[in-house]
Formats: C-alpha cells, structure tokens, sequence
C-alpha cells in the first residue's frame, strides 16, 4: 500500500538541507569574517588593519558580552541560530523560521554597530579598534540562517496548498 501523503521532492532530504544551511555557517567560521582597523583615539592615526576569521570573532564575541560590549551583540545570533537548526529538525517549522529571522537581524545589526561603536584594544589603551569592511566569512555565516529561513518558509508554503498531500 502506497503512502497517502507525497512528500514534497525539495524536501525529501531535510538533513541535507539542514548540511547545506551548516556548511554555509561552517565557511563562515573558517573564512575571514571581519577587517579591523586600529586607530589611535588621541591622534587618529590609523595604523594597522586586521582581518579575522569567523571564529575569531565568534571567540571575541562572547568576550565581548562578558565586557558589555555593543557590537558583541551580533554573538547571539549563533545560539539563535542552533535553536533554528533543532527546531528544524524537530519539524517546529515556524518557530526555526522567527528564530533564524531574529539570527539573522541580530547578527546584522549587531554586527555592523561595530562601525559606530570603537571596540577597546585591550594590548594598548591609547587605541581603539574599528570595524572597517564585512568579508566574505561574515556573509556566508549570516547566509546560514537564512537559507534555513527560506526552506522553511518554502516549506510551509509547500504544506498549505490545497492538492499538497494528493
């Protein structure tokens, strides 16, 4: 006896799905994320300019709420992220979609408020540090929740068509 209900064919393999979303958030952790610039606050001389990898910056970010720190913020759009992928997994399609749409804007805003707000460098007092471009590893973390997003979101869409389970 057949199966009365079809499953959609995008979404007949959700652990790959899910693999792609994890890869995406895994290129950004190893991927340079960020490019810092060190200026010093008194003079303004720039001086030099660091790239960090996502891990990095996922290292500073808890850091940085241990210290309050405003851009570290954009940190807890990982947790947010995990909890998108259980719910997921889990089948709480709506709930993995506000999670990964909140992991996503925290990440975002949380992230780019760095620009605004000088980050202390702890090795020397006298300077700060700025952020100064997003790279690559920054966009494919910030990728990951929202290609979870969009599946769920498609995949709802899927399910509530009148002739989806024919």
């Amino acid at each position: 006896m057949k199966n009365p209900i079809k499953k959609a064919p995008f979404f007949k393999h959700r652990f790959f799905l899910l693999g792609i979303s994890l890869s995406l958030y895994t290129m950004g952790l190893i991927l340079p994320a960020l490019a810092f610039e060190i200026v010093n606050y008194k003079t303004l001389h720039s001086g030099v300019m660091v790239d960090m990898r996502g891990i990095e910056v996922t290292a500073w970010g808890v850091l940085g709420l241990l210290f309050l720190q405003i851009p570290a913020i954009g940190w807890l759009a990982n947790p947010l992220y995990w909890f998108s992928c259980v719910s997921f997994v889990q089948k709480k399609y709506k709930l993995s979609i506000v999670s990964a749409l909140i992991a996503t804007i925290v990440g975002f805003i949380g992230t780019i408020s760095a620009y605004w707000f000088a980050l202390p460098n702890g090795s020397r007092p006298d300077s700060q540090i700025l952020l100064s471009k997003l790279l690559l590893g920054f966009w494919l973390w910030l990728a990951a929740p929202t290609f979870l997003m969009l599946v769920n979101f498609v995949y709802l869409q899927y399910r509530s068509r009148p002739n989806a389970h024919e």
